[in-house]
């Protein structure tokens, strides 16, 4: 499984639409943090009033009142699933690319044991969505120095508590990924998964039918609750609860991928 892992480690070094993926969520926290400037300074108002969005902006000051570091990262990368899309359909395309490639039945006449492949995929997965959440956090910081400290810092043990949450939701939603990608073969599934999953969207439909019989308690133990709708701090063990559900998917979207690809022919 090592050598696997290592292989899958230096596809990850090597490709592309890993650092386009990266790249497109710097530069959505810029733009968020530009609008952010606009909202709250005197010289961005000044600037949003001479292109004509004031407005609007004014009207969201209000909001941003009690907003620091850790609030305006889960505004920008978590909140509406952002994040989860943009990771997910990395994960399908990188999934997909060893059978289109052909690679993959090289890759199984030397492992017998395919659920190693499904753990180096979700172990890569899981690497790769460490760096995105650390370096991006601190890219936020770095925005924040450079336009002037808009906002205050978190405290240091509130932001690994919910990074610490972020990262094992977001590797569980990957195992969801890799999962389909097994059972489809089919990176177009991978991909509408991750932006129909990712952004909740599935999830607001099966609520406005639930909630019609009173029995829509069921999302408070879903992925993309955890992420949206987590505490940002540790305020006892209640608080934990996010992490268990985490683990619990984990488990079994990795478990049913390593059984759907056992039983399939590559």
């Amino acid at each position: 499984m090592f050598n696997l892992l290592r292989m899958d480690l230096y596809r990850l070094r090597r490709s592309r639409s890993a650092y386009i993926c990266f790249a497109i969520l710097f530069l959505v926290t810029v733009i968020c943090f530009w609008f952010t400037w606009m909202t709250i300074t005197p010289e961005g108002d000044k600037f949003a009033e001479k292109i004509g969005i004031a407005e609007p902006l004014r009207e969201d000051s209000l909001e941003m009142e009690g907003y620091d570091s850790l609030l305006l990262f889960r505004e920008i990368a978590m909140d509406g699933g952002a994040y989860s899309a943009i990771l997910g359909i990395w994960v399908a395309l990188f999934v997909c690319l060893d059978f289109q490639s052909g690679f993959m039945k090289n890759i199984m006449s030397l492992h017998r044991h395919r659920w190693k492949y499904v753990i180096s995929k979700v172990l890569t997965a899981g690497i790769l969505s460490f760096f995105y959440l650390v370096l991006q956090y601190a890219f936020c910081i770095l925005l924040n120095l450079l336009f002037g400290h808009l906002i205050p810092f978190a405290d240091f043990r509130d932001i690994l508590f919910y990074l610490a949450n972020a990262w094992l939701n977001t590797t569980a939603f990957s195992a969801l990924i890799i999962m389909v990608s097994f059972f489809t073969r089919s990176s177009t599934a991978g991909v509408l998964t991750a932006l129909l999953f990712g952004t909740g969207f599935v999830q607001a439909l099966l609520r406005s039918f639930t909630s019609l019989f009173h029995i829509d308690g069921w999302q408070n133990y879903t992925l993309y609750y955890n992420l949206v709708y987590a505490p940002s701090s540790y305020t006892g063990i209640g608080s934990l609860r996010i992490f268990a559900v985490a683990f619990v998917f984990l488990i079994l979207y990795s478990g049913i991928a390593s059984i759907c690809l056992s039983r399939q022919d590559i």
